[in-house]
């Protein structure tokens, strides 16, 4: 067999120092069989102006930050801002990006490596790369999101170049696999996943958190971005319906217009950001989770990350008809609409059992990160080797 890579080159869609999602677990992951550098997507003078003035600690220049003896993070320097708008300063950044990242790989010696991007934007810079294999992992369906900042002709046509120019594509969703792979035959559904180490370390006996000491049960709990996929109607159709309910949202409020129209709300409690590692106790003191997803273009491709983090809990879960989580038919209560809704967490309330929690524990524990960074070395040594040996036919 030929010596396998033992390096991953990744350029991310979301910072490192952002909220834990799928890249930071899976690079985690990964780094207990490779050496990694991951990229953090280039911020620009106008993005760091900015942060600055909210408080961030963004930087100017570039960074190197070490997460562990095998992963190291590096955040380049302050780029022309708008390079997703206009091609000829989406061309500058690309050119100057490559330069800084060839020349760090010289560096830190990674000589023979896998080269995956997050980053659909990307497209046109994998060619000025020379590495073992390229991936492409995708986690959204980019042009149909709602909060989609750039022009959408420009990423159509940088993304498409991208999922043609890799060797293998890994998508959360079927819906993700069935739409790349028209342009590439090497698809494979890699979906979200939890972290049953770190996520549960902690007991769930040290009581709720402060700031839910004082909200009425039962709590209707829901952990994530508070944006435009929320289903903002049934959540202010089932908060008027049923005032002895509390619904508890936990995450940063990243569409002001989907926060306004929430706030004001007597039974409807916004607590903020919160760090990871808290998470658990927040979810212990759900009586409910809620995954609710208006269901449109964008929503019917994703595998919320959140789903597996309530399972893990044994709480039960009621969640919008996402077409990714029917095969969960048995564990979840769905709902359409206000009145399947206001049902829905209705029946989870009074039909939970310890027998009920124990199989959706099961489920979370046949559905870790660990088992998804083994997926994907098992199909990166698969392919490299195969390339390999295709590259010495004469």
């Amino acid at each position: 067999m030929n010596q396998l890579p033992t390096e991953i080159v990744y350029f991310a869609v979301n910072r490192w120092d952002s909220m834990i999602q799928r890249e930071q677990h899976l690079m985690m992951g990964l780094s207990q069989s490779y050496r990694i550098l991951f990229i953090d997507p280039p911020l620009s003078f106008l993005s760091i102006f900015l942060g600055k003035i909210r408080g961030k600690k963004w930087t100017f220049r570039s960074r190197l930050h070490r997460v562990n003896e095998q992963l190291i993070v590096y955040s380049p320097p302050a780029f022309p801002p708008f390079s997703q708008y206009f091609y000829w300063i989406h061309t500058l950044h690309t050119r100057l990006l490559i330069f800084f990242v060839r020349r760090l790989l010289k560096r830190i010696s990674f000589n023979d490596y896998v080269l995956g991007v997050g980053n659909p934007f990307l497209g046109n810079a994998v060619k000025a790369f020379s590495p073992r294999l390229f991936y492409y992992d995708c986690s959204d369906d980019y042009l149909a999101s709602p909060r989609l900042k750039g022009t959408k002709e420009m990423l159509r046509k940088l993304e498409e170049e991208l999922v043609r120019s890799v060797d293998l594509v890994f998508c959360t969703s079927m819906g993700l696999v069935e739409t790349k792979s028209i342009l590439n035959q090497n698809c494979f559904l890699v979906p979200n996943g939890v972290d049953l180490t770190s996520f549960l370390k902690q007991p769930f006996n040290s009581g709720p958190p402060v700031d839910m000491e004082k909200i009425r049960k039962p709590i209707l709990g829901y952990i994530g971005l508070i944006d435009e996929r929320l289903d903002v109607d049934g959540f202010l159709g089932l908060a008027k319906e049923r005032p002895d309910w509390s619904i508890a949202m936990v995450g940063p409020a990243i569409s002001k217009h989907v926060a306004s129209a929430l706030k004001g709300v007597p039974n409807i409690h916004f607590l903020g950001e919160k760090d990871y590692h808290d998470l658990p106790r927040y979810l212990e003191a759900f009586d409910v989770c809620l995954i609710p997803f208006d269901v449109n273009d964008f929503t019917k491709k994703i595998y919320p990350t959140k789903l597996h983090q309530y399972l893990a809990t044994g709480k039960p879960v009621v969640s919008s008809r996402l077409p990714d989580l029917k095969s969960f038919s048995s564990t979840i209560e769905f709902y359409s609409g206000v009145k399947e809704m206001e049902e829905a967490v209705e029946k989870a309330l009074r039909g939970d059992s310890e027998e009920k929690a124990l199989e959706r524990k099961r489920i979370a524990s046949e559905n870790t990160w660990d088992q998804r960074v083994k997926s994907i070395v098992e199909i990166f040594n698969h392919y490299s080797d195969k390339k390999k040996t295709s590259d010495r036919r004469p």
